[in-house]
């Protein structure tokens, strides 16, 4: 699904202005989706990929550390798009997600770059410490990406067995504000689905 069911977007009402880039949503509903959806899109998606980056640099895997900058870096725009016209809903590979929308192009061109660079300094070629100081590149990408969602405090990393239950409170302040503004909740289906 490329489009949530009910527009996010102030588009009926002519008197909505779109988000500046850079700043906050001017539409109540964008705003929810941005901090609450991007939230979970960098906890859940953007921190498994850094990863499996660094996995890649520590095995000199340039290949691997250099797709998946790719992926991570169009995932992490993607978080940025939602504060105007980016998709709600994503697949995993699906051809008709743009991860694109509502993102600058100058903020498309150098993620792509930073995810580009990867080539030159991962891997038995590259001169010892340019492979840790691309992934500090990284992420400071995704430091500023986060930064752009407005919480108090550092996300929690739900990879570690007190982040995880942060996270999960985190889901649980968001779910019934999104659920009356009609927006579909942040936890995949198949967690929330009985087993019975």
């Amino acid at each position: 699904m490329t489009r949530p069911s009910t527009p996010v977007t102030g588009d009926a009402d002519p008197g909505t202005a779109p988000a500046r880039a850079g700043g906050p949503p001017a539409d109540l509903r964008r705003l929810l989706v941005f901090r609450a959806h991007g939230a979970a899109r960098l906890l859940l998606g953007c921190r498994a990929r850094l990863e499996d980056i660094e996995g890649a640099v520590t095995a000199e895997q340039t290949e691997v550390a250099v797709l998946m900058a790719y992926d991570l870096v169009q995932l992490s725009l993607s978080v940025r798009g939602l504060r105007s016209e980016g998709e709600l809903s994503y697949g995993r590979d699906e051809a008709a997600f743009d991860p694109f929308a509502g993102v600058p192009a100058e903020e498309v061109e150098a993620g792509l770059l930073l995810a580009a660079e990867g080539r030159e300094a991962v891997g038995p070629e590259a001169a010892g410490r340019r492979g840790e100081e691309w992934l500090e590149r990284l992420r400071g990408h995704l430091r500023e990406t986060e930064a752009l969602l407005g919480y108090g405090e550092p996300l929690p990393d739900v990879r570690s067995g007190s982040g995880l239950m942060k996270g999960f409170k985190l889901a649980r302040t968001w779910e019934p504000v999104l659920q009356r503004a009609g927006l579909p909740g942040l936890l995949p289906d198949a967690w929330t689905r009985r087993a019975d």
